[in-house]
């Protein structure tokens, strides 16, 4: 027994940040004249402190359990890090880049927050300006605006986009990964789509492939046939003649995100949208195409809008590009209802996605991540655009 738990000892390596880089930190703190900055939603915390504290980690108990015993971190405004975490969690160190003596277990609710203001006492940060997500939970933000009067407790969500929206290299290799896995998934549905094979099958097949990939899991399962509900699959709609069948996939590696679609139609592809998806198409290229360091994202957003209506001025249209990582949309750069007020930069990951509405059919078009390179973007997604057709 000595001898197995020795071995693994030394098997585990010292983990090093996936994203998370202290000068990084250091410099959104100071932007944001923050003295401390908590982060307390899964992806903050799993961001800062690498815990798997999110819903699709290879055991999601953390998160699971968190109503019970919170996981928070905290950062000074040097960039250091320090944890709150569930007591019986004994392997922080196998996930973990924190030093072990900055990490404080708790056994319940009430003793995660006065870990957390009892830190704040001994910061002697009393005083000084603290940062929170927006979606801390109430019972934490109320604690710490009761316990810490004289403090300035501001919502600091930007703070945390600072930090995330350009990626490490470790990020995009998870990122490309994970696209990889989706477009496996959307292939192998696109494969078995047969006239009246139903939506819970394709779902089913969907799912398999993601974990025979190895993925830790999905983060979204979007389809639609015809003109069904994209965002409420699984209902038992068998595939029919000619209806478009959307497969809008994210898979998790290592808990970084996809996001691709692709289409396939049994029959014939509707020509209204089979022209569609062209001038869709279309309008991503000249997106892609002219997406550069430097380049603001209103700029791109109505040169874009000109663009499509030189092909098109029919229909309800779409056309956005967001930002992914940890989550799906960590921030829209832009969309219909608003733009980023900051450049393009290198190794910002986007998933640009473009959708025109047609009848009889829904929201046609097309998605693919994205990553800005010193010169443009690199396509991380592989499937080739045009509807299959059967």
């Amino acid at each position: 027994m000595y001898d197995s738990i020795e071995f693994f000892k030394k098997k585990v390596k010292k983990m090093e940040p996936i994203g998370y880089r202290k000068d990084k930190a250091k410099e959104a703190l100071e932007k944001n004249g923050l003295d401390l900055l908590i982060a307390s939603t899964p992806v903050n915390v799993f961001y800062t402190t690498g815990l798997p504290v999110t819903h699709v980690a290879p055991n999601p108990i953390l998160y699971v359990l968190k109503n019970q015993y919170p996981f928070l971190s905290m950062i000074k405004a040097d960039g250091e890090e320090s944890a709150i975490i569930w007591s019986l969690y004994d392997s922080v160190e196998e996930f973990s880049w924190i030093d072990p003596s900055e990490v404080f277990r708790i056994g319940s609710m009430e003793a995660a927050i006065k870990m957390l203001t009892n830190k704040i006492k001994e910061w002697d940060l009393e005083k000084k300006k603290i940062g929170v997500e927006s979606l801390m939970p109430r019972y934490q933000s109320e604690t710490l605006r009761k316990d810490f009067p004289d403090a300035t407790i501001i919502d600091a969500d930007d703070a945390f986009l600072d930090m995330r929206l350009i990626k490490t290299d470790e990020e995009i290799k998870r990122i490309k990964k994970s696209t990889e896995v989706a477009e496996k998934a959307i292939q192998a549905c696109i494969n078995a789509t047969e006239l009246n094979i139903k939506d819970t099958e394709l779902l089913k097949i969907a799912r398999k492939t993601i974990v025979d990939e190895g993925a830790w899991g999905w983060d979204h399962l979007t389809m639609n046939i015809g003109p069904s509900d994209p965002e409420a699959p699984g209902l038992g709609i068998p595939v029919t003649p000619n209806d478009i069948v959307r497969f809008d996939f994210g898979a998790v590696w290592e808990g970084y995100i996809s996001d691709v679609s692709r289409g396939v139609v049994v029959g014939e592809e509707p020509e209204k949208a089979k022209k569609a998806l062209d001038y869709m198409i279309q309008v991503q290229d000249f997106c892609v195409d002219n997406i550069k360091p430097g380049v603001m994202p209103k700029v791109l957003a109505d040169d874009a809008q000109k663009y499509l209506k030189e092909l098109t001025k029919r229909g309800f249209y779409l056309i956005t590009g967001h930002h992914i990582g940890l989550e799906c949309e960590e921030a829209h750069m832009f969309s219909p209802m608003s733009s980023m007020d900051i450049p393009f930069e290198k190794n910002m990951v986007l998933d640009i996605e473009v959708w025109l509405n047609v009848r009889g059919q829904g929201l046609v078009g097309v998605e693919d991540c994205y990553r800005v390179t010193d010169t443009g973007c690199e396509r991380l997604s592989s499937l080739d655009r045009p509807t299959v057709v059967k």
